[in-house]
């Protein structure tokens, strides 16, 4: 005597075999940018000021703040013309190493003693 599967145990079947399909690697790579979170021109040029104004605050705590804030803004203006679009920033907001390095040329051409 043959007995009748339950009404559950098909879509049981199916959620068990979909759970098997999608547990291997995925063929198709992750889009660009997804680890982090793509902003405007002027939020990435804020960033890049930000970046700035934190690391010459820490190293030259004795500058005129004024000339200091104004000498980043020099730099973060350089530095977004060799940030390429689009505009993405790292995990949690930061900018990513690329970037880091791009206001770091911008601090070399700004700030003059």
């Amino acid at each position: 005597m043959m007995t009748k599967p339950s009404r559950l145990v098909v879509p049981a079947l199916v959620l068990l075999l979909a759970a098997c399909n999608t547990t291997g690697k995925s063929s198709v790579p992750p889009p660009k940018g997804s680890d982090g979170e793509t902003v405007t021109r002027s939020m990435m040029e804020r960033k890049l000021l930000d970046a700035c104004v934190y690391r010459q605050y820490s190293v030259l705590k004795d500058q005129n703040r004024d000339r200091m804030i104004s000498s980043c803004e020099c730099a973060a203006s350089k530095a977004i013309k060799e940030v390429p679009e689009p505009y993405t920033l790292a995990r949690g907001g930061a900018i990513t190493g690329s970037q880091d390095l791009a206001v770091r040329r911008g601090i070399e051409a700004c700030f003059k003693s």
